[in-house]
């Protein structure tokens, strides 16, 4: 991973300013600088097979809990499950932080942030362009809506990221490395709906919350970049 990765703009949204004092927007260089030495990105995905019935949508022959992840998947008969991670080294990057200068830890924290973000957007990129379907739903994550986060483990087992790329998950559902998502976006040949209406700060156009979102502008700004 290259400093030319991230967004710095939104870095910043995570840090929750508009700008830093010089002093600060260097040491946040070096962060940055760190961060992405440390950083070994791993993922994986499956395509599978969405059905819907009744009692919900089952991806892979998994039942997905919540009605708005089937909602999400409307109209879609395949879906991607993916995950992807940092790697431990940047879990222990940000602990080593916290015990000398905790704005260090803050900073690499928020980077650590949109490092995962980048990670994932260029996942994405890549399989609408390996898949070649005609339309793709945003990603959607365990914890959005009512789509529980305690499938996370589910999640987990049928991507087999323990083994492909050391993707752990606790007994309180906290992925482990900390920096890792898991998300499950569809594929349609017609138009999709998106039910990502939960502060994701990156599908905005109809997000009621996106007058006031800290993030709406920077994730426009990382999907422009990265395309």
């Amino acid at each position: 991973m290259k400093p030319s990765d991230l967004n710095r703009a939104e870095i910043l949204s995570y840090l929750r300013t508009p700008e830093l004092d010089a002093e600060l927007d260097g040491k946040l260089t070096v962060c940055i600088e760190e961060l992405c030495r440390a950083a070994v990105p791993r993922t994986v995905w499956r395509l599978l097979p969405v059905q819907h019935s009744p009692e919900g949508v089952r991806l892979g022959g998994l039942l997905l809990g919540g009605k708005d992840i089937a909602l999400h998947l409307e109209g879609c008969r395949q879906a991607v499950l993916f995950a992807a991670t940092l790697s431990s080294p940047v879990d222990a990057l940000i602990r080593r932080a916290e015990v000398s200068d905790m704005t260090k830890a803050v900073m690499l924290d928020a980077v650590a942030g949109a490092a995962i973000e980048s990670v994932c957007s260029q996942l994405e990129l890549f399989l609408h362009r390996e898949l070649g379907a005609k339309y793709y739903t945003e990603r959607f994550s365990a914890g959005y809506g009512d789509f529980p986060l305690s499938q996370q483990a589910d999640l987990i087992a049928l991507l087999d990221a323990s083994r492909k790329i050391g993707l752990t998950v606790t007994q309180h559902q906290t992925l482990v490395p900390m920096k890792s998502v898991t998300a499950v976006f569809g594929l349609s040949d017609r138009p999709v709906n998106d039910a990502r209406r939960y502060c994701c700060g990156k599908s905005c156009t109809e997000c009621p919350n996106r007058d006031g979102c800290l993030f709406a502008g920077a994730k426009a700004a990382e999907k422009e970049r990265i395309q």
